[in-house]
């Protein structure tokens, strides 16, 4: 899936395991274990430009811009 039109959560899926050289199928803990994945797509669909939604998932803080771009630090 492109990452131009991959949902919010899968893009951070996507960025989470690269990080960790994983498969995104084998993430551990799930997504779900740190956020709604359906409600951050909601949130982050529904946002104006400029909005970010933060969090943290296991020792990383995950940050989500409306504009598309995800960044795990």
């Amino acid at each position: 899936m492109s990452q131009l039109t991959a949902r919010p959560a899968t893009r951070v899926v996507e960025a989470l395991a690269e990080r960790a050289g994983v498969d995104p199928a084998e993430l551990s803990p799930p997504l779900s274990t740190a956020v709604d994945p359906d409600a951050l797509n909601k949130l982050v669909a529904d946002a104006d430009d400029g909005v970010a939604v933060r969090f943290e998932y296991a020792d990383d803080e995950v940050v989500v811009r409306s504009d598309g771009r995800v960044a795990v630090q």
